[in-house]
């Protein structure tokens, strides 16, 4: 819903997925899942990890990217749509 409405009222806007947490899922399904949602727009497979991090250095090339797009501007706004890692008791 949320990725509708920026398409249709927010055209500007650059729209990326990241999937987070892949070390959760076996290996064919997050390249099920990148491959099936980078067809639609730029995915990144990301897991942050002290011992085995992926994915930080193809978001930063991303993101330089768009800055590039954007060099007019002072600044860049980015927003992260997502659950968050805490338990509630």
């Amino acid at each position: 819903m949320i990725e509708k409405h920026i398409a249709n009222n927010a055209k500007h806007k650059h729209l990326v997925f990241i999937l987070n947490k892949v070390d959760l899922v076996p290996n064919w399904v997050a390249k099920r899942w990148v491959g099936e949602l980078a067809t639609h727009r730029p995915t990144i497979a990301f897991h942050s990890s002290l011992r085995q991090p992926f994915g930080k250095g193809t978001l930063i090339k991303i993101l330089s990217q768009i800055g590039k797009l954007h060099e007019d501007k002072k600044q860049i706004n980015i927003g992260v749509i997502g659950y968050p890692n805490v338990v509630r008791h």
